[in-house]
């Protein structure tokens, strides 16, 4: 029998999230309110629904049918991406990837680099690129970037030289966004250090103010060293039906001068089948004239939720942050309680939320609220937290 790979054994024990979901349950709760949910609660628009179901049907025809489909994506997809979200950036078709979630993505494009590769990720920040890269062998070059509240948790750029560097903007769990500024200084230091930067812009659409790029490639310079990740995810409710893409820019190099584009896609003709077609003719509609009203229809939903609840925590004196250009809001504990010491509270008030630990270590102190929830279920919460 073959032994295992040591550095999946690297793993904490229990998956962060499966621990919230086992306290929740031990407290059989009746009427739980759930702040803490990254997951979507409004419906999907009608324009996706019925091009999933055309396309579906198109299956059962001798004529429409689709057999294996494209690893990198169906072209009708990605001329919609390059035509509505790239517009004016000069990004081609074929740096377009289709792929199904960008947990996928981000997990695995690190396969891309050698193991020896010194690696720069956001601490607080979204536990798969730390999973992904412990799994990978690199857990021992691992350097954190420190959000912190007295620079506006925005990462800054170390003296240190690093090969990889993850940058979520809206950054999951702060709701913070990162400045022109700030990127256009990851973009330099990238280019001095020859590092690639791996853009996760999941968040994207929730973004309102006007200094923050949606994307990286805004940046002068970025596609010289910058992988962007989006996801229909949260932009519009594909969280069980899995569909997002990547860019990976032709003129992207590694170290040892390879080209990242094409490695990525000599990788997913290995690992990935790609999308199934239905699902990609419904992300299709997302770009529709129709589609676009209805999702901004829900985004505006989720924005306004958003919106109730950092306001309500503010007039309930609790410190907060994020919260305008994503729907997450990062709020910092009373009474110098600890993430779980503060979450078991919230739980005795039947307030599901997110222990800011489970970030990382400069997550702790912290819980993460979500703008996700609905609308009555945030105003009862606000009115529980007043007991607080």
């Amino acid at each position: 029998m073959p032994n295992v790979n040591p550095d999946l054994l690297k793993l904490k024990n229990n998956y962060f999230f499966n621990e919230i979901d086992k306290k929740v349950k031990l407290k059989n709760l009746k009427n739980p309110l759930n702040l803490g949910i990254g997951d979507i609660t409004q419906p999907l628009a009608s324009s996706i629904i019925e091009a999933l179901k055309k396309a579906s049907l198109e299956m059962g025809s001798k004529k429409t049918l689709k057999g294996y489909g494209p690893s990198d994506g169906y072209l009708f997809l990605k001329e919609k991406i390059k035509e509505n979200d790239y517009l004016n950036l000069d990004i081609d078709i074929d740096e377009i990837f289709i792929s199904n979630g960008i947990k996928y993505s981000a997990s695995n494009i690190g396969d891309l680099f050698s193991k020896k590769s010194l690696v720069g990720i956001a601490n607080p920040s979204y536990p798969v690129y730390v999973d992904a890269n412990v799994i990978g062998g690199r857990k021992q070059n691992i350097l954190y970037l420190p959000l912190k509240e007295e620079n506006n948790f925005e990462p800054i750029c170390p003296q240190s030289a690093l090969d990889i560097i993850y940058l979520c903007s809206p950054n999951n769990p702060t709701g913070i966004a990162q400045s022109r500024q700030s990127l256009e200084m990851w973009v330099d230091y990238a280019k001095k250090h020859q590092s690639v930067i791996i853009f996760d812009g999941a968040y994207g659409s929730f973004i309102t103010s006007d200094n923050i790029p949606r994307s990286i490639y805004e940046i002068e310079g970025a596609k010289d060293v910058a992988i962007e990740m989006r996801s229909f995810s949260k932009q519009a409710g594909f969280t069980s039906l899995r569909c997002s893409y990547l860019v990976i820019p032709k003129k992207l190099k590694s170290k040892d001068n390879f080209l990242i584009n094409s490695l990525w896609k000599k990788y997913i003709d290995v690992r990935l089948g790609g999308v199934s077609y239905p699902i990609q003719k419904a992300a299709e509609a997302i770009f529709s004239k129709t589609g676009k009203v209805e999702i901004q229809k829900t985004i505006d939903i989720y924005q306004q939720n958003t919106k109730i609840l950092l306001n309500g925590l503010k007039k309930l004196d609790y410190k907060v942050y994020g919260g305008i250009d994503s729907p997450y809001v990062w709020c910092k504990n009373p009474n110098n309680l600890t993430s779980w010491q503060f979450f078991d509270k919230l739980l005795d008030k039947s307030i599901i939320s997110i222990p800011g630990s489970g970030f990382g270590t400069l997550g702790e102190g912290y819980i993460r609220f979500s703008g996700f929830a609905k609308k009555e279920i945030i105003l009862e919460a606000l009115n529980n937290l007043k007991a607080l």
